[in-house]
């Protein structure tokens, strides 16, 4: 009898893995919808900021399908989201939230304590945010409308 009757053969094995240097083109496409620039991305990428969803049997420089960039501020312990981008063709199937978790343990096994985040309220940004134990920063809104979370790991 076929145990696997029913599953979907080509679907991928997904890893959250850091980001490459050979990588950095995709990775930019994935977040050219957040407010960090390709400079930006390339040096979140040196500094072991951006973490990726990727199919594990591919080489580490192949195309991932979602990407999160994060700044440290290594004495204070604390991280800041500086946003999650995922393939077009895959959003709205937990792709996001995948990553956002996986990355938030490595944060957490390296020593991060606390990781802020901003998103406009009701929006898809703020529910992934709110799924992964993000709560309401208490803090007024930033200047640009966007609601301030923070989530202590």
């Amino acid at each position: 009898m076929d145990s696997t009757a029913g599953c979907d053969r080509a679907a991928p094995t997904l890893l959250v893995r850091r980001a490459v240097p050979a990588g950095e083109q995709h990775v930019t496409l994935l977040l050219r919808d957040v407010p960090v620039d390709p400079p930006e991305v390339a040096d979140l990428i040196r500094h072991h900021g951006v973490f990726v969803l990727a199919d594990l049997t591919l080489p580490l420089s192949a195309r991932p399908v979602a990407a999160a960039a994060f700044r440290y501020d290594r004495p204070t312990a604390t991280a800041q989201l500086a946003g999650v981008g995922v393939m077009v063709t895959l959003r709205r199937q937990g792709l996001g939230g995948r990553l956002l978790t996986g990355a938030l343990t490595l944060l957490r096994a390296e020593g991060v304590a606390r990781v802020h985040a901003s998103a406009a309220s009701g929006s898809a940004g703020a529910s992934l945010l709110a799924s992964a134990g993000f709560t309401a920063d208490g803090e007024a809104a930033r200047s640009d409308g966007r609601s301030r979370f923070v989530l202590v790991l």
